[in-house]
């Protein structure tokens, strides 16, 4: 099934790319995606992305819409397709006859999912995309509606706006719904011509904690946040690297990483310094009742340098065990760690070069990068209570918001490395190529076997891994 799925995808994205003709009013980008992250685990998987652009002629003086149907379309296990919003949205934009190009006021609607509005500038440093998923209740993940609204004031050299998202939560003491809300606001000013100051703040309400409610107890979780960045650019504008699995979160994949790069001549630069602190209330996992609040951080310094077709891309990112499952929030969910639990932050620091060959359309790169996860003690996730079998003392490894773990006693964290080859072909300007195959060492991971007697023991696992992935896409 998978493999026809790809295959019509395939031909589906050449046919239109061939016969199909561009237009003012609209855009449209089909992209098929393949990765498989161990090639000896048989976990290939593919998924689709449909992106329609719409633009309006003008509606009034000065007044435009347009509008972004996205799509992703992926092969489940059974054979069948799932079909999920990947945050569509309407914009009606107003700008004034003495104001220049860009500049404007814009109100954007999600009616669907919200992902694209969060805090912070530059994924994979940004909060509040997923917030309301997995955890909160049966109206709340954003693949079943979490509608969201931004206004946003954009001049020559500065820009301010406000958002907010919301979703239909489960109360589990009153047993009835109720709205939760994201709210945001932020604003950035040009203080040079090539230097931008921003910031941004975010209020999150995470409705009533599950684990107190089933007691009569009604305590609320919730998140404020804040945010900025200092942004050093100069030059032509400078596209991410093709770091697929870097980006693979990031709702905008297919439209920021897949972008076509200009290639002017001559030299442009990008550095950007960006943090976030979060000040969470969660439940006091030692107690029965009450809240604590709990911290958050990330920090992220990227550069991006660009000499006529040879570019070079570094990320540096530091962020805290609480940070990564912020989203949930806590860990467990709506917890906060204990105050015994040992914690180290996730550390990560890349580099990638490519060069792009201007005849055939061809730009090949390489990236190496190297992540310490983020860790805490293995009591700490249970509250310090009933840790399962074989797993009474240790390090527990956070890989992602709610995936996590384990290491044998005595073993400490150790740094995986990664390196990929990567490659973009682009075929004129309606057909381009990902792709990379990368190479992993992993000496932290684990699987559970069977012991002499019948008791289930954690050992190491093979550190290497090969694995890739692939992008297709067609515009018209």
């Amino acid at each position: 099934m998978k493999k026809s799925f790809m295959g019509g995808v395939l031909a589906l994205c050449v046919g239109l790319s061939l016969e199909a003709s561009a237009s003012d009013f609209a855009s449209v980008r089909v992209s098929l995606l393949a990765s498989d992250d161990d090639l000896d685990t048989g976990d290939f998987g593919t998924a689709a992305h449909l992106g329609m652009h719409l633009r309006s002629p003008e509606l009034a003086s000065g007044l435009s819409a347009d509008a972004e149907v996205s799509l992703l379309i992926s092969a489940n296990n059974t054979g069948g397709l799932g079909f999920r919003d990947n945050a569509s949205y309407v914009r009606l934009a107003w700008r004034p006859s003495s104001w220049g190009e860009g500049e404007g006021l814009a109100l954007t609607v999600l009616p669907l999912s919200s992902t694209r509005l969060h805090l912070g500038y530059e994924y994979p440093a940004t909060w509040g995309r997923t917030v309301y998923a997995g955890f909160t209740g049966t109206g709340s993940s954003p693949f079943n509606g979490v509608p969201g609204l931004e206004a946003r004031l954009t001049r020559e050299h500065w820009y301010a706006f406000v958002a907010a998202k919301s979703s239909l939560d489960f109360n589990e003491l009153s047993r009835e719904s109720e709205r939760l809300v994201l709210g945001m606001a932020g604003a950035g000013v040009d203080v040079l011509p090539f230097l931008r100051l921003e910031a941004a703040g975010a209020l999150a309400q995470h409705g009533v904690i599950p684990g107190r409610a089933q007691f009569g107890i009604e305590e609320r979780a919730s998140t404020r946040a804040l945010s900025g960045r200092i942004l050093f650019h100069q030059g032509a504008p400078i596209g991410p690297g093709v770091d697929l699995s870097l980006y693979r979160q990031d709702p905008e994949l297919f439209e920021k990483v897949l972008a076509p790069e200009s290639y002017p001549g001559g030299v442009s630069t990008s550095v950007s310094l960006e943090a976030s602190h979060l000040a969470q209330t969660l439940a006091d996992s030692l107690r029965s009742e009450g809240t604590v609040g709990q911290g958050a951080d990330v920090l992220a310094l990227q550069a991006r340098l660009k000499v006529d077709f040879l570019r070079v891309h570094a990320l540096a990112l530091y962020r805290s065990a609480s940070f990564v499952s912020s989203e949930v929030p806590g860990l467990p969910p709506y917890n906060a760690f204990t105050p015994d639990t040992t914690t180290q932050p996730e550390l990560l620091l890349s580099a990638g070069v490519d060069h792009h060959f201007q005849g055939p359309g061809l730009t090949p790169g390489l990236v190496l990068r190297a992540v310490w996860p983020a860790t805490f003690d293995t009591p700490g996730l249970f509250g310090g209570n009933n840790p399962p079998p074989s797993l009474t003392s240790g390090i527990t490894l956070l890989r992602g918001a709610s995936e996590f773990s384990f290491l044998p006693e005595g073993r400490e964290r150790q740094p995986i490395l990664l390196a990929k080859a990567t490659l973009r072909w682009d075929l004129g300007s309606t057909l381009s190529v990902v792709g990379e195959a990368f190479y992993t060492h992993d000496p932290n991971r684990t699987v559970f076997q069977e012991g002499p007697v019948g008791v289930s023991e954690l050992v190491l696992a093979p550190p290497s891994t090969v694995g890739f992935s692939a992008v297709l896409q067609a515009r018209f």
